[in-house]
């Protein structure tokens, strides 16, 4: 990586497959029964350079017929994702504990899926240096995510275009290179595109604030900045942006004010593009 690599949105685009789901009893103090499916995700990746601002990066484009964005980059990870309790929201940031009776049937549920496992994505490492001085030809190696939790909310994809939050996918990680989050979507054919920020994790007092930020938290973030709700009697919420094109995806994102809290809708900047998923 170059000394600019902050600057660099790393988009993931790739196809998600499901195994089957592995009910796990081993909760024996409770009455409830955790699910978990296997999961892996396979694709290429592209750097998108020089983007500080990140509403300058656009959807990599694919040849129709071809499975993966054109690459020397490759990924292939794998692990486990569990439905999440915990996470029970009414779709307006509320825990389910939070919820009035009344916001019962406004349930969403989430899936946490935790990808470290597999065999890891490619990384070109072009900075060794042959006998007479110049660069020697680029190799590449294979790096593995220490952590690397996403946040989504269907494994498959199911046709709902009324209520397209139901596609927007967050995750955070970390690895070598050091702390990451990630914004994207799921699209047809169970296809996830997700661009990912690394982050400054000094420590210290200008240490990024996002870093310390729950999924949840990443995801309604997200959200009040990609989604937008029609006016024209439909009531269909649509992404009009790519979600990693919001101001939370910036190189130097400003947390706004305390009374302006990143949950919130107000402290945003006006977008300058638009986009609906493919």
């Amino acid at each position: 990586m170059t000394s600019s690599w902050r600057d660099t949105l790393y988009i993931w685009d790739g196809i998600v497959s499901c195994g089957i789901p592995d009910p796990d009893t081993k909760k024996a103090s409770t009455t409830t029964t955790t699910t978990t499916t296997p999961l892996s995700w396979e694709g290429t990746w592209v750097p998108v350079t020089n983007v500080p601002d990140a509403t300058n990066a656009e959807v990599p484009k694919r040849n129709a017929f071809k499975e993966f964005v054109d690459s020397d980059c490759k990924f292939l990870i794998s692990g486990t994702a569990v439905e999440d309790e915990s996470l029970l929201s009414n779709g307006n940031g509320k825990k389910k504990d939070e919820d009035d009776e009344d916001d019962k049937d406004e349930e969403e549920h989430f899936f946490i899926a935790k990808l470290t496992q597999g065999e890891g994505w490619d990384m070109k490492d072009d900075n060794e240096e042959n006998e007479n001085g110049g660069n020697a030809a680029s190799t590449k190696k294979k790096y593995q995510d220490d952590t690397h939790d996403v946040l989504v909310k269907t494994l498959r994809w199911s046709g709902n275009q009324l209520d397209q939050r139901e596609y927007l996918i967050v995750a955070k990680g970390k690895n070598e290179f050091g702390p990451f989050i990630s914004v994207g979507w799921q699209r047809p054919g169970c296809r996830w595109t997700l661009a990912r920020r690394y982050l400054d994790g000094d420590d210290g007092k200008d240490k990024d604030p996002r870093i310390s930020w729950s999924l949840m938290e990443l995801h309604q973030a997200a959200i009040n900045e990609s989604i937008e709700v029609m006016k024209d009697g439909s009531g269909q919420k649509r992404l009009k942006i790519p979600p990693w094109q919001c101001s939370i995806m910036h190189v130097n994102y400003q947390e706004p004010p305390k009374e302006e809290s990143h949950m919130g809708n107000s402290g945003r900047g006006k977008r300058q593009k638009t986009s609906t998923a493919e």
